[in-house]
This record gives structure tokens, sequence and C-alpha cells, in this order.
């Protein structure tokens, strides 16, 4: 059961972050602002900064995966590079610092916003389904969903961090 918890977890927040969560989003964000809540990436980042940023990778690229094609049929392997790419950068970037809650938050904004600003950039190089400017996607697209997913690091960050920090071997491993 010990192997299988970050799984489970991260499969929860897949779970509800396509479901229970898009009704509890009030219509009027919706309306004015494009609030994209990404649980899976939080967690994500969560796990590469209390584990290791291979773990990160790992799950982003797998989650990523997932996301790509249940949701998002139409190109594969998008989601899949975005998440991986940040949970192995954020691993990386914030391995030798201390795992505090500033940190962690900080972590999640910045990874919500490179997140965005890679899905965004893609679709608008390669597959040119986007057809506005990057200034306005970042005002209500990317911001506003960076400061929900903020909320959202900042509700998760306790029992996160209690069930992905039990076990220091893996950090300690890496290290060496």
């Amino acid at each position: 059961m010990r192997r299988y918890r970050i799984f489970l977890i991260l499969f929860a927040l897949f779970l509800l972050e396509g479901t229970i969560l898009q009704w509890l989003i009030p219509a009027a964000w919706r309306s004015s602002a494009l609030v994209a809540p990404h649980l899976v990436l939080v967690g994500v980042i969560f796990t590469s900064l209390f584990k290791n940023r291979y773990q990160g990778l790992a799950y982003g690229l797998g989650f990523g995966m997932l996301q790509d094609l249940i949701y998002y049929g139409h190109a594969l392997g998008i989601y899949s590079f975005s998440m991986g790419l940040v949970g192995y950068l954020f691993g990386s970037a914030f391995r030798f610092s201390t795992r505090g809650i500033v940190i962690s938050l900080i972590a999640a904004m910045l990874g919500s916003f490179l997140y965005d600003s890679l899905v965004f950039g893609i679709y608008h190089l390669f597959l040119s389904i986007v057809q506005t400017g990057y200034q306005w996607m970042f005002l209500h697209g990317i911001l506003p969903s960076m400061l929900f997913n903020a909320l959202i690091a900042l509700l998760l960050y306790m029992p996160m961090r209690k069930w992905l920090e039990d076990d220091e071997a893996d950090r300690e491993s890496e290290e060496k």
C-alpha cells in the first residue's frame, strides 16, 4: 500500500479536478476569467518537492498523458510534456532549499504559470488553435488560474506534506 500511496493521492486529485471542482467554481468567475484548477499539477509539484524530481517527472508524464487521453484528445502529448517538464524543473530548482510553506506556494504559483504558458505556447505556435495574444491570455486565463491554484496549494499543503514527507530515503538517495 505504501508504494501506491502517491499514485492513489494523485488519482484522487485527478478525479476531483475533473468532476466536483468544476461545479464548485462560481459561474461569475467562468464568465469573466478562464479559471482552470490544476489539482494534479499541484500534486506533481509537491511530489517533486517532497520526494524527488524523477518521481515528479514520472507522475507528471503519466497523469499528463491521462489528461491528454481523456480531456484533450485532439493533440496527444501536450499536457504530458508540460506537466512532466514542470515536475522535473521544480524538483531540480528547489532540490536544496527548505521545503516550507512559502517555498511550496511559490513553486505552485510559478509551476502553474509555466504550465499554462507552455500549453498556450504549444497550441499557439504549433497547432494554431489559439487565436488570442499572450497578453490577453495572461490577464484572463493564466493569472486567475495561477492565483486559484495557489489557493488550492495552500489548502493541500499540510495533507500532502504529511503523506509525502514520511520517507526521506528517496530524497537522500537522489542527492548522493
